[in-house]
């Protein structure tokens, strides 16, 4: 009975339904209805517009309001202030910001306090090189004195040699602080060209033998016949400068030794010879400026040999290095062969 009613029903309503959809009326409500929808969908893309607007505009004035706060901080910072820029708040990027200048302030604090220490160290140096150059001097002068009131000639004589060899310390003191301001220069250039090692060692060592046979040193060399990249006079002077500290402060003959490395076309002269006092010697700190390990400067030198060794090497392309074998010590030049 129920599905006869509906049945009947739905034949009714179907006639009146297609006339009011063929109506010119129905159309016109159809219209209406789309157009209050254009419209809405009109109004929710000015909605969505506004709040992208709105919203880019608060992520602005976050990123200004945060990097305002770091400006003020990094002006207002101490240079000497170990403070750390920290970051207010989690915007994308700003963490990677902040460690980024974190790690720059970082560094830049670093090269202060190396800058600090280098000035001090330079501060000591200068005045134990001072200290190097006057006591020559002072003694040249008490020397001299002496020989314009002495009256016997032998005496007088006697009395000048001595002056003339404080002056003679005085002026290779000097020397070697030229020759670090020169060797330090890097608006000197230096002329490289292929240089024949083994006669330059042999012209060094003969040099110095009169001091080798003073201390009853025979000096070994073993270098095969073969030619280097270098400027002639400074490799000259680098092998000066490292038999002269062996001299110094060794206390056992000097042997020299070229061998080849694993390096390609590279050259490693090494100079050895034991040094009494190893355990005070710092083999890393042996090419910086004015360093000494005898603290009490008892020993000739102004610590500036080796620095300048290590300036001309690197002006070069060379490395130079030392170690410690036991009582024995090893500085390495290593060069270029041709």
């Amino acid at each position: 009975m129920h599905d006869v009613f509906l049945e009947q029903l739905y034949r009714w309503l179907e006639p009146l339904v297609d006339w009011l959809l063929a109506s010119s009326r129905m159309e016109w409500l159809v219209g209406i209805v789309e157009g209050f929808h254009m419209a809405d969908a009109l109004m929710l893309a000015a909605v969505l517009v506004l709040g992208l607007a709105l919203g880019g505009l608060f992520v602005i004035a976050c990123y200004a309001t945060e990097l305002g706060r770091q400006a003020r901080f990094l002006t207002a910072r101490d240079r000497a202030s170990n403070a750390r820029l920290t970051c207010g708040s989690r915007l994308p990027g700003m963490v990677g910001v902040v460690d980024a200048v974190n790690a720059e302030l970082a560094a830049a604090e670093a090269e202060r306090v190396e800058a600090l220490r280098a000035a001090d160290e330079f501060s000591r140096g200068l005045s134990a090189l001072s200290h190097d150059v006057r006591t020559p001097l002072t003694g040249a002068r008490g020397y001299l004195q002496l020989a314009r009131e002495e009256e016997d000639p032998a005496r007088k004589d006697a009395q000048l040699a001595a002056a003339d060899a404080r002056l003679s310390a005085m002026s290779g003191l000097l020397d070697e602080l030229f020759s670090y301001a020169r060797a330090a220069d890097p608006d000197i250039p230096l002329e490289l060209g292929p240089i024949a090692l083994r006669p330059l060692l042999e012209q060094v060592l003969v040099g110095h033998y009169p001091e080798f046979e003073e201390r009853g040193w025979e000096p070994t060399l073993a270098c095969d016949e073969v030619l280097v990249e270098a400027d002639g006079e400074a490799l000259s002077r680098i092998v000066e400068n490292l038999v002269t500290n062996a001299l110094r402060h060794g206390s056992g003959p000097l042997s020299v030794r070229a061998r080849r490395t694993g390096e390609k076309d590279r050259l490693a002269v090494e100079f050895a010879n034991s040094v009494a006092g190893s355990d005070t010697l710092d083999p890393d700190r042996l090419f910086e400026r004015f360093y000494q390990a005898d603290s009490s400067r008892s020993t000739a030198g102004s610590g500036l040999g080796l620095s300048v060794a290590a300036k001309l090497a690197e002006a070069q392309g060379m490395t130079l290095a030392a170690r410690l074998e036991g009582s024995m010590l090893v500085v390495t030049l290593v060069v270029s062969a041709v």
